[in-house]
């Protein structure tokens, strides 16, 4: 009995190696399995970071009288939805410092955003970054800084009292020379030029003293023309556009030639100007 249990207890000493090793060979390979299960779950690991244009808006006039504001429809067209006068401000998107276009219809259009809703406008009916200004003197325009191209524009040389727009980019700061914009109406488009430093005025009284004296010319009631004095005398104008307001204080009265025979005294004949100008000259009327 005795010699029969060390028999089988040497046996069962003979086989637990052999079992221990057989489980030391099995277990490293399941450590792959679980590690490849990690890598397939983590997303860093097999999505990239995708990175966002970075947007900004940059601050617009409408130049153009009249300007459609369009919205992108199902049908892949624009559809106007509102309209904008001149001298609006709307801001434009940029995304990575680039303005966003859109090819449609023969035009190019920009995104922009006006009263918090994203529109398209037409381009060429609008100038970034700008301000209003007011000419002073004689101007004309130039297609480069250095003034050796002047453009052949038919509203070129701006004169005294017309109104701009000029601009405020950091690009165009300079002590020599201006840019401005201003609607072609030839081209029926916004356009820029260069201007000799100097020549236009940006302060509130000159234009707001000047929009007073077009007004005034364009008036001859009493009332509205009191009204326009009384606006103008709030502001302190520079000395030309101060004489232009008071030159319109002197009341200019033009006369038809036919009213001023018809108003002689003593005048006993009278006479047609519209007929005698259709009178033959080369025969005599008196033979």
């Amino acid at each position: 009995m005795k010699k029969t249990f060390k028999q089988a207890l040497a046996l069962f000493v003979s086989i637990l190696p052999l079992t221990f090793t057989s489980c030391i060979k099995k277990a490293p390979e399941a450590v792959p399995q679980n590690e490849t299960v990690e890598q397939t779950d983590n997303p860093a690991d097999t999505i990239e970071e995708q990175v966002q244009p970075q947007e900004t808006l940059v601050q617009a006039k409408v130049l153009s009288p009249k300007t459609g504001l369009y919205l992108s429809g199902r049908d892949e067209n624009l559809h106007q939805i509102l309209s904008l006068q001149y001298g609006k401000n709307i801001s434009v998107v940029f995304l990575d410092n680039a303005p966003v276009l859109l090819e449609a219809e023969n035009n190019t259009y920009i995104k922009t955003i006006y009263d918090q809703v994203e529109f398209w406008i037409e381009l060429n009916s609008i100038a970034l970054q700008c301000k209003n200004a007011l000419v002073l003197s004689k101007t004309s325009l130039y297609a480069d800084k250095e003034f050796n191209l002047p453009t052949d524009e038919t509203n070129s040389p701006f004169r005294f009292g017309d109104f701009v727009f000029v601009s405020t980019a950091a690009d165009d700061n300079s002590d020599s020379f201006d840019r401005i914009y201003y609607y072609d109406k030839s081209s029926k488009s916004v356009k820029s030029a260069f201007i000799k430093k100097g020549l236009i005025s940006t302060r509130i009284d000159d234009i707001e003293v000047m929009d007073c004296v077009r007004q005034l010319r364009k008036t001859k009631r009493a009332t509205p023309r009191n009204e326009l004095f009384r606006r103008a005398s709030k502001y302190k104008p520079c000395q030309k556009v101060a004489a232009a307001l008071e030159a319109e204080k002197t009341e200019k009265i033009e006369n038809n030639y036919q009213d001023v025979l018809n108003a002689l005294p003593g005048a006993k004949y009278k006479v047609n100007v519209p007929e005698l100008l259709t009178v033959d000259q080369s025969k005599d009327p008196f033979k």
